[in-house]
């Protein structure tokens, strides 16, 4: 018989898991809630696709642990699922509540999408409902835009030779900027009125 798991802080386990992947390479460091440069180590070529694989991953578990912390359901329910630990949340009753309306009851039913539904929930109702600054909303979406096409999908698969290095200019341009626009969604206080609606 299997027991049941307590996911009511859900949100801040994804984003010290974000962390984690983010900085386990050392080419990327978090201090004092900021994603900043590390020790700049210069990585062999399955190193360098595990680094942006693992940040592109980071950015996309940012992003949900986002949703999640602001209340915006973006999972859904997998069917066949029905076996394993039970799901609960009996210290976020939102989230407890959001399990009840889509009527799951295992972990194995949480099926949490992709990076594509999660930029389209965040669209749609995160952005809006935090009034988070429309250029850094835009700027997040762009962002993670570009690196499905360039990162996300082409080193989750296969290892391409191409994709063997790290050119720190797009981790400075790109990747440290979007993290820390996340970090900053993810911290973000709604303004009074915003949050009494």
């Amino acid at each position: 018989m299997h027991g049941s798991i307590d996911i009511s802080h859900l949100g801040e386990e994804n984003h010290a898991y974000t962390i984690h992947l983010a900085t386990k390479h050392r080419i990327l460091s978090y201090r004092n809630g900021s994603f900043i440069l590390g020790d700049l180590v210069a990585p062999d070529p399955f190193q360098a696709v595990d680094f942006w694989r693992d940040t592109s991953l980071a950015a996309e578990v940012l992003l949900k642990a986002c949703l999640l912390k602001h209340h915006i359901a973006f999972f859904k329910k997998r069917a066949n699922g029905e076996y394993g630990e039970r799901a609960t949340a009996s210290g976020n009753p939102w989230l407890a509540k959001t399990l009840e309306t889509l009527q799951i009851e295992y972990m194995a039913q949480i099926n949490t999408g992709t990076i594509s539904t999660a930029i389209r929930s965040a669209e749609e109702e995160l952005f809006e409902k935090l009034s988070f600054d429309p250029l850094k909303s835009k700027l997040i979406s762009e962002m993670i835009y570009i690196i499905i096409r360039t990162r996300r999908n082409r080193n989750n698969h296969f290892f391409f030779p191409n994709q063997g290095t790290v050119d720190m200019s797009e981790v400075e341009i790109l990747f440290l900027p979007l993290l820390n626009l996340l970090e900053e969604l993810y911290r973000h206080t709604p303004p009074r009125s915003s949050a009494s609606r």
